[in-house]
């Protein structure tokens, strides 16, 4: 498929369903939200809100203690298995016509024992990814596309009753997946750029449905490729 063919389907997908995609973005968007605040104020005695209001750099630098990066990474982990969770809904609903309601939708990494094949997985992708990054920029953002598709071989592999999944094993059929396609993959996030600039112009409003259209675009781009090989 073409990037236009891939819009084009996302489009016609979403036609009738948008209520449901927006509620899958807006709750598992409130939940991440929630929780980065709650561990922000336990570890700085102030929330994002307030922060940004008082335009104070400096509240994490006087808040700062020694387990607060372990912290921000354990809720790394917590919030990335609920965009996880929403990849895993959206790739149902592409393969199957499946709509799982938002409030399970968002937490289907957590469930029907995908929690802790996810939870491992996600683990090993935020390590590798972190490592490559501190290398240089350049290759850890080349890794981050090698491993994009992960979440969604996961999620297929649990469709095939696969229970026994190893922590690097989504990640390496990934990059392989996205050997010579990471730049199909870039380009298509580079054909939202407008979009994006469209929802900061509307002060994040517009995002309400960009959002969920760009992740209907990526999980047939994921279809796409997997279909082709």
């Amino acid at each position: 498929m073409t990037r236009a063919q891939m819009k084009q389907a996302s489009k016609d997908q979403l036609r009738g369903n948008w209520g449901w995609a927006i509620c899958l973005t807006i709750f598992a968007w409130l939940f991440n939200a929630i929780i980065m605040d709650i561990n922000r104020w336990i570890w700085t005695g102030k929330d994002f809100t307030y922060s940004i209001l008082r335009y104070n750099n400096e509240t994490l630098i006087q808040g700062y203690k020694p387990g607060y990066d372990l912290s921000k990474f354990i809720v790394g982990l917590i919030t990335g298995l609920v965009l996880w969770g929403v990849a895993y809904t959206i790739l149902d609903f592409v393969e199957t016509g499946n709509m799982e309601t938002w409030y399970t939708g968002i937490f289907s990494a957590y469930s029907n024992g995908r929690f802790k094949n996810s939870l491992c997985t996600l683990f090993m992708v935020n390590i590798f990814t972190a490592l490559w990054t501190i290398l240089f920029i350049i290759p850890g953002i080349i890794k981050g596309y090698s491993y994009a598709m992960t979440p969604y071989i996961l999620k297929d592999k649990f469709a095939a009753g696969q229970t026994d999944i190893g922590a690097t094993e989504a990640i390496t059929e990934s990059r392989h997946l996205m050997d010579g396609h990471k730049m199909d993959l870039f380009v298509l996030d580079l054909s939202f750029i407008g979009w994006g600039l469209l929802g900061i112009i509307t002060c994040g409003i517009g995002f309400i449905w960009i959002t969920p259209y760009y992740r209907q675009t990526k999980t047939n781009f994921y279809h796409s490729l997997v279909a082709n090989n």
